[in-house]
């Protein structure tokens, strides 16, 4: 009878089952309660020094964007998670479009006095990507002006002439806008998994910061490059593919906008082989349309 007791126990004790998944839920839940009262407590005292002054700072209109000294006015403060890391977001709600300023910590902020209620001065993005303006050209007295001009134009010796032709894309001023890693990440997604062999960050295949431009008040364009490791891409793509996926992409509604707001065009510009590396070289362009 002690013998059968002894077997009843043990068969008890090997046919149960630990959630251990609700007990963690409920320990992250605590630790998220934690992290939110720590996040609002220094959000107000952020706030408290920041909301209603003039400041100069150095800071990037997007997460790890381009850093530079910017002056606005502050109308809020908040502490945003990115990709497990915080940072400091300050609002400016002076001009018709609301920005966002992401400020680098490791510098002071210059508080210049109260709000003022006029727009920043300082244009975002990377200067590298701001086209010089052409200079104006002087006309000496008593010349012809036209002289210049009926001069027969000389070619370009063989070998030298420019690889790939300048974008005519200055409808709207000189100025370009760099347009972020995390922007690129989010439009590679609705095309480049249906190459790749196993998934992978799409931030992986961006090379840098592209450049974005508003040719119009309804048309944007952009261009950037992309990295893409040919031990990476399922076998048999080629040009054919990317145009095709693209062309999908860009017919396909984007999440959250309303359908028939605005039309999106991707489009191949170019598809370098680097056979030394064994990865492909490759430029895409973007073209936003509103409605």
């Amino acid at each position: 009878m002690l013998f059968l007791k002894k077997i009843v126990e043990s068969y008890g004790a090997e046919g149960q089952y630990y959630d251990i998944g609700k007990d963690f839920s409920s320990f992250r839940r605590m630790i998220d309660g934690a992290d939110q009262q720590i996040k609002t407590q220094y959000e107000k005292a952020i706030s408290e020094k920041l909301v209603g002054k003039r400041i100069r700072a150095s800071a990037s209109r997007g997460y790890k964007q381009y850093v530079k000294t910017y002056e606005f006015d502050v109308t809020k403060i908040s502490l945003d998670d990115y990709y497990d890391n915080f940072v400091v977001v300050a609002y400016d709600n002076t001009s018709p479009k609301p920005k966002e300023y992401f400020l680098k910590t490791g510098f002071k902020v210059q508080i210049l006095g109260p709000a003022t209620g006029q727009a920043s001065p300082q244009k975002g993005g990377d200067p590298r990507f701001e086209k010089q303006a052409p200079a104006p050209t002087t006309i000496q007295p008593e010349k012809n002006p036209n002289v210049s001009q009926s001069q027969p134009m000389a070619l370009a010796p063989a070998g030298k002439t420019p690889q790939e032709a300048p974008m005519d894309e200055s409808a709207k001023g000189g100025l370009y806008d760099a347009y972020g890693i995390d922007e690129i990440a989010e439009d590679i997604k609705r095309w480049l998994p249906e190459i790749l062999v196993k998934p992978t960050a799409m931030r992986e295949f961006v090379k840098g910061l592209g450049w974005r431009k508003e040719l119009d008040e309804r048309t944007a364009v952009a261009m950037y490059d992309l990295r893409l490791p040919g031990s990476m891409v399922k076998p048999k793509v080629n040009e054919t593919t990317l145009r095709k996926l693209l062309e999908k992409a860009g017919a396909a509604p984007v999440v959250g906008e309303e359908k028939g707001k605005s039309q999106t065009k991707y489009e191949l510009v170019k598809l370098d082989a680097d056979k030394q590396r064994g990865e492909w070289n490759v430029r895409i362009k973007k073209v936003t349309s509103k409605v």
